[in-house]
C-alpha cells in the first residue's frame, strides 16, 4: 500500500496526517492540532481503512500539540469499533495531549505506548 499524506485545516491550526502500512498495521502519524474541525476527517480516514479490511491501527501522537474532546470522541469511536476484532492503540502521547488523557483517566482505557516501535512489538 502506498503512503498517504493529507493536510487539514482546523480552528486551532492544521493537522498533517501521514499513513503507512507496516505488516498489516496502519500507522497514522499526526502532527499539529486536532480539533472539532478536523477530527471527523481522521475518523472517516480510519473508517475507510476498516472498510478495506484493515483491523490494526497505531496512532502516533508524537507531534500533536493540541487535541480537544472531539478528538477523544473520535478515538473512543475507533477503539469501540475495533475492540473485539482489531487493535487501536496510541503511541508517543506527550505534553498537553497527555495531560488531557490523564485528567480524563483515558490512560486506563487505551493502550498507550512510548513509541511506535514498542507498539509494533506488542502486537506480534
Amino acid at each position: 500500500m502506498e503512503k498517504i499524506h493529507k493536510e487539514i485545516l482546523g480552528l486551532m491550526g492544521k493537522i498533517d496526517i501521514d499513513c503507512r502500512d507496516e505488516n498489516d498495521t496502519i500507522i497514522i502519524d499526526l502532527a499539529g492540532q486536532l480539533d472539532i474541525y478536523n477530527s471527523n476527517d481522521l475518523s472517516r480516514l480510519i473508517d475507510a481503512y476498516i472498510e478495506r479490511g484493515f483491523k490494526k491501527f497505531i496512532i502516533n501522537l508524537e507531534k500533536v500539540t493540541y487535541l480537544d474532546s472531539s478528538t477523544i470522541s473520535t478515538f473512543i469511536h475507533c477503539f469501540q469499533t475495533l475492540k473485539d476484532e482489531g487493535r487501536f492503540v496510541l503511541a508517543n502521547l506527550q505534553g498537553a495531549p497527555k495531560e488531557v488523557f490523564e485528567l480524563a483517566k483515558l490512560h486506563d482505557v487505551f493502550e498507550i505506548f512510548p513509541d511506535v516501535a514498542t507498539a509494533m512489538k506488542a502486537s506480534s
